[in-house]
C-alpha cells in the first residue's frame, strides 16, 4: 500500500476574501497603535506641560509599534 502524500502549494490556497482580511486587520492593528500611542501623548503632554514633545514621542512610538506589531502578524501566517 502506498501512502500518498498531498502537497499543498501557496497559490493553490489563494483567498481573496481571506487576504482582504488580512490586509484589514492589519490595518486596524497599525490605526489602534498609534491612536492610543497618540492619545497617551497627549495626556502625558496635558500632565507635565510638555506642549508638542508628548504628541510628537506618541506618534513615534506608535508608528513604530503599529509596524511591529503587522509585522510579527504577517511572518506567523
Amino acid at each position: 500500500m502506498e501512502k500518498k502524500h498531498q502537497t499543498r502549494d501557496k497559490h493553490s490556497d489563494f483567498s481573496p476574501l481571506r487576504s482582504a482580511a488580512v490586509a484589514s486587520g492589519a490595518g486596524l492593528t497599525m490605526l489602534t497603535c498609534i491612536g492610543l500611542c497618540v492619545y497617551a501623548g497627549l495626556r502625558c503632554d496635558e500632565y507635565f506641560g510638555t506642549s508638542p514633545w508628548g504628541l510628537v514621542g506618541g506618534s513615534l512610538l506608535g508608528g513604530v509599534s503599529g509596524i511591529w506589531s503587522v509585522i510579527k502578524q504577517m511572518l506567523r501566517k
